[in-house]
């Protein structure tokens, strides 16, 4: 090996170690990740509840601001299509992330519109076998003293910037009934996937353990 591409070779190593560096520096920790954006949204819910009261789409905005950025909806999506993924066109691909997305800031918004100052609770995070995933729970006391427990699912994206991948509410794995939900759909549609993509509403509500 000669002496020019031995030196080539060390600068890419330690350019390597670098970026790696700067990737783990970047990462938030998941709980404060998930403490973060949790409390900016309700700040803002209850900070600006007269207002998005008299103007639905006010609601919509905030949700929209304070939730998009940190959903990994591409994965989202593509794990919520499951088998019909893989046959979907790169087009049908974009079209569904780009529905599930609308859909489901629309469902949050409709959640969240009934905020009442409830509480949360950020269990302390206990990291896994795999350093670009995460998994954060977290406590929802209602107003009648009931607890919901919610679970985020975590991944790392190139940006070493944590993004929700799946949420589990109540125990009710959200992606998983999603996916369920889009199978009928394209089964009702007999199989056409323009028109599976073009019907496909995802609901929580509809959503069993």
């Amino acid at each position: 090996m000669s002496i020019i591409v031995k030196r080539a070779f060390a600068l890419f190593t330690m350019m390597s170690m670098m970026l790696f560096a700067q990737l783990s520096l970047a990462a938030e920790n998941p709980k404060d990740f998930v403490q973060r954006i949790s409390t900016d949204l309700t700040t803002r819910l209850t900070k600006e509840k007269a207002a998005y009261q008299k103007d639905p789409q006010l609601l919509l905005k905030i949700v929209q601001e304070n939730i998009e950025p940190y959903v990994d909806f591409n994965g989202f999506a593509k794990g919520v299509m499951g088998q019909f993924y893989r046959q979907a066109s790169d087009k049908q691909r974009a079209d569904f992330t780009d529905i599930f997305k609308k859909s489901l800031i629309k469902t949050y918004a409709n959640g969240l519109g009934a905020y009442e100052n409830q509480k949360f609770t950020v269990k302390p995070f206990v990291a896994g076998d795999d350093p670009k995933k995460a998994q954060v729970d977290m406590d929802i006391q209602t107003n009648s003293s009931t607890t919901i427990p919610v679970t985020y699912q975590l991944v790392l994206d190139a940006k070493g910037q944590w993004k929700v991948r799946n949420v589990l509410l109540n125990g009710i794995n959200l992606g998983l009934t999603f996916r369920n939900q889009f199978a009928s759909t394209v089964e009702a549609n007999r199989g056409n996937l323009d028109k599976a993509i073009a019907n496909f509403v995802p609901s929580a509500g509809e959503a069993k353990k």
